[in-house]
């Protein structure tokens, strides 16, 4: 076998009830319900893998996907798994798509995620104001931004190795999934 070929089994065993319960909450998101799933467990136990079955059943045309990851060394950086979520958006292959969505919201994040002058050229970043209020308004920013694009479609939000985030990231996940209440959120999924 040759070393670059996947070994993984291609049958999920013993996830059954874990599938269906991703299935109901994945119809209610369909419906305008948005919710937040944390899954959690030993590492290696198949946590990735189960969210990745999950996706694929939601079936990828129905669902917009966005992943960020968190790692042990960026405990220490704010927003590093909500940058790396947002860079997913970008170099996606819908990211033609998603940047007329991205526009109006973009003079707040480019401060943060400084890869959107690449496709938002014109783009000119807010008054930079004290930490705090920095902060509230790129929350507000990321928020009302997922927010808008889960009104497209479902939109399935994961974040994996949770337990690696810094504090503000949690701060701005909590935040975001007070708004899914929303009729217009969509599902999020943290998984730790």
């Amino acid at each position: 076998m040759a070393f670059d070929t996947s070994v993984m089994c291609p049958v999920l065993i013993g996830r059954a009830a874990s599938l269906a319960s991703f299935a109901r909450v994945f119809e209610l998101v369909k419906s305008g319900q948005g919710h937040t799933v944390l899954v959690s467990g030993e590492a290696g136990i198949g946590k990735s893998r189960l969210v990745a079955e999950a996706r694929a059943r939601a079936g990828p045309e129905q669902v917009c996907f966005l992943q960020g990851a968190c790692f042990e060394q960026d405990r220490a950086l704010p927003f590093a798994p909500l940058l790396d979520l947002s860079r997913s958006l970008l170099l996606t292959g819908s990211r033609e798509a998603f940047l007329p969505h991205l526009a109006p919201f973009a003079p707040e994040l480019i401060k943060l995620l400084p890869d959107l002058a690449i496709f938002l050229p014109d783009v000119r970043p807010t008054p930079v104001l004290e930490p705090e209020q920095e902060k509230r308004r790129f929350f507000a920013a990321l928020t009302y931004c997922l927010l808008g694009l889960a009104e497209q479609r479902p939109l399935l939000l994961v974040i994996e190795d949770l337990h690696w985030s810094d504090d503000t990231s949690l701060e701005f996940l909590l935040g975001l999934a007070r708004h899914l209440r929303s009729p217009a959120a969509a599902a999020a999924h943290l998984s730790r």
